[in-house]
């Protein structure tokens, strides 16, 4: 009678086990790397983060500024967007007058550049990529280019080695790109509405946790698919065995009890 709650009591334990384990390996946290830029540095904000930024990630949102015309021309003036990752400096008169509009409204769109093109080899894309647009007020008919050239400036996460442009995001063109005092701000001259981007050639910066995430997958799955084997053959094939070893145990019972009675009646004989 000893052997079925020893049997269940040791199945229990090896599920106790499995369990432990997976428990572990789920509430491991990966090691972020630590940043090497100077304190105070303005955080980049990002469409969508890389794993070592995601969780304190400010997303960047949609931002427009209206420049409005002053007797018949648009000002010398400077527009930026709502991250203060992209500026458009613009001359006097670069904006051509339009009978019945009052202003231009510059309109900022920053974008997951994955979603669009891929930059030109070596490059691989450097922060977010913004749609650019300019749009006549109040009508909000579409303009597309500058009558004069201005220049665009854009702040990047890392490195930079060439600003790119796209007219619908579906290939890219390099511009002459000029480094402003740092290797992460750029500029380029700006001409007409479309998609801008900034390249590097810098290797992308992978998860040195990634191979230890993956062996964690793997160590799960094979708990999971053990506790699955415990509790689908093991467990019952011990429960199996327990009732057997009862069952033979009272059929050696009954013959003893009639062994004996058959030896009571022989005596009284």
């Amino acid at each position: 009678m000893r052997r079925r709650p020893l049997g269940i009591g040791a199945a229990l334990a090896v599920l106790y086990a499995a369990v432990v384990v997976v428990t572990s390996l789920t509430t491991g946290h990966p090691v972020r790397p630590l940043f090497d830029a100077a304190g105070g540095a303005v955080p980049y904000k990002w469409v969508k983060a890389p794993w070592y930024v995601a969780s304190t990630n400010i997303k960047p949102r949609p931002s427009h500024q209206d420049i409005a015309f002053e007797n018949g021309a648009s000002p010398q003036t400077g527009v930026t967007s709502e991250d203060a990752q992209v500026i458009l400096n613009l001359p006097q008169g670069a904006l051509p007058p339009r009978s019945g509009e009052t202003a231009v409204r510059m309109s900022f769109t920053p974008l997951d550049p994955k979603k669009l093109a891929k930059p030109p080899e070596p490059m691989r894309p450097n922060g977010n990529a913004y749609r650019v647009q300019m749009a006549y007020q109040p009508s909000g008919a579409p303009l597309d280019a500058l009558t004069t050239s201005g220049n665009v400036v854009m702040v990047v996460p890392d490195e930079a080695d060439r600003m790119l442009f796209s007219d619908d995001g579906k290939s890219w063109s390099e511009l002459p790109t000029q480094t402003l005092g740092d290797p992460t701000t750029v500029g380029s001259a700006f001409n007409t509405a479309g998609y801008y981007l900034v390249g590097t050639s810098l290797p992308e910066f992978t998860n040195p946790n990634k191979e230890g995430s993956n062996k964690r997958t793997v160590g799960i799955v094979m708990v999971v698919a053990a506790a699955a084997l415990l509790l689908g053959y093991v467990l019952p094939a011990i429960l199996r065995r327990s009732r057997a070893a009862q069952a033979t145990q009272a059929a050696q019972a009954t013959r003893a009890r009639a062994t004996a009675k058959r030896q009571v009646k022989r005596r009284k004989r």
